[in-house]
């Protein structure tokens, strides 16, 4: 079955690539992300796998993968996924070949026009849910210069101190989690007048270090985060862009 035409603009067409068994594509987004993320590639078999299950998980994540081609060659990646408990979604990775990142999509580069995309689906997600509108998407950022880029394209920097976790395939290490310091990103939902408030910050850490990656509330890199997080009563509120 070939993947799901979600998106057609100009040039550039976005496929949805979870239960397509649209081999070639889901392949070469496969390539692309080993490509682009070798460090995570021990994901690769397991993301395989997973393109051949159904979008909603048994946890009632809505799940994305999402190849991005400009004229009829891979370009892009997005995968991402919508959590209803959280109201929020979560991206995963976002990706482009460094042959298409000054291509141009309605006077955006593709990065930016990818992202907004993207929001636009966790909000689409939402309706179709049922479920209270989707705030906005969660990301994790993993350098500086990169949340410099981010903040630009509309994302706020939240006040978190956060580790990722990343579970290693290596025989030497098998079942071993490392921990990286990332940056966490915001996109929100224009639509939405926003809060950030403890609760709202705590549960964008939880859509992340217990929903996705599945540890333990009490895992202390968990623990950690959360307390890291504003303790005011008051409810924190920066303006679109605001590096804290």
């Amino acid at each position: 079955m070939a993947a799901k035409l979600v998106i057609e603009e100009s040039l550039v067409t976005i496929y949805e690539l979870i239960g397509s068994e649209d081999h070639q594509r889901i392949e070469a987004m496969l390539e692309m992300y080993a490509s682009l993320f070798p460090q995570y590639a021990q994901y690769i078999p397991r993301m395989r796998e997973r393109t051949k299950q159904h979008q909603n998980n048994e946890r009632g994540h809505i799940v994305h993968y999402w190849l991005v081609e400009v004229d009829g060659q891979p370009a892009g990646l997005r995968l991402f996924r919508y959590i209803p408990a959280r109201q929020c979604g979560i991206a995963q990775a976002l990706a482009v070949y460094p042959d298409y990142r000054k291509t141009m999509v309605n006077d955006q580069r593709l990065s930016r026009f990818i992202i907004y995309r993207c929001l636009d689906q966790v909000i689409t997600d939402s309706k179709i849910s049922g479920a209270p509108p989707a705030l906005g998407m969660v990301n994790e950022v993993e350098a500086d210069r990169l949340m410099k880029h981010y903040i630009q394209n509309g994302l706020i920097k939240l006040p978190i101190d956060y580790n990722e976790p990343i579970f290693s395939s290596h025989e030497d290490n098998a079942g071993q989690i490392f921990f990286s310091h990332m940056s966490i990103g915001f996109l929100a939902n224009p639509n939405i007048k926003q809060v950030f408030d403890k609760k709202r910050l705590t549960d964008f850490t939880l859509a992340f270090l217990v929903d996705h990656y599945g540890l333990e509330e009490n895992h202390p890199e968990v623990q950690l985060a959360l307390q890291s997080i504003p303790k005011k009563t008051k409810s924190w509120q920066p303006l679109s862009g605001e590096k804290i």
